[in-house]
């Protein structure tokens, strides 16, 4: 029961998107209840990997679980702060181009069995895409915090075009 603790904190995020597409599919307008949401997820994004090496269960399946999940939270979150006018649409989709081509370049270049291949943009793009998810739910525009972010949304692009680059670069190389 203990050694499923890391993957069943890393399968929260699956019903936490759901949560959060509910909330925005209801027109929620209190931030609150998101600002929970994103904080719950962020927090199991952060110890699920943790307390799998702390207890000796890290696997191959886990990681992809963990990236999955991460995954699916935050475009859910992000989708919906794109239709809702908070944040422009091409940063979802450069989010889930970055992802895919994550996942497609883990199977190419890393071994199967090893799980995702480990990148420091793709790390920082976690930290980005969950400080993204907070930063919307505590103070969507037109609040200050929300219209900063919206402002900062040309550099998220960029930094997921170099993230993307990065990929297509070390995809490059291995050939």
């Amino acid at each position: 029961m203990l050694a499923q603790m890391p993957n069943g904190l890393s399968a929260l995020r699956f019903a936490l998107a759901a949560i959060w597409i509910e909330l925005a599919a209801h027109g929620h307008q209190g931030r609150l209840a998101f600002a929970i949401v994103a904080i719950v997820a962020a927090g199991s994004d952060f110890i699920d990997g943790r307390i799998a090496r702390r207890l000796g269960v890290a696997s191959a399946s886990g990681r992809w679980l963990d990236a999955i999940a991460d995954v699916t939270f935050v475009l859910a979150a992000i989708l919906s702060e794109a239709a809702a006018g908070a944040i422009p649409f091409y940063i979802p989709i450069l989010i889930a181009l970055s992802f895919g081509q994550y996942a497609i370049d883990s199977v190419v270049i890393g071994r199967r069995a090893a799980g995702p291949v480990r990148s420091r943009l793709g790390h920082w793009g976690g930290i980005i895409n969950y400080a993204l998810v907070i930063a919307l739910a505590i103070a969507p525009p037109p609040a200050i915090a929300g219209a900063f972010v919206r402002g900062l949304a040309p550099l998220v692009a960029l930094f997921y075009v170099a993230a993307i680059s990065e990929r297509a670069w070390l995809f490059y190389r291995s050939r």
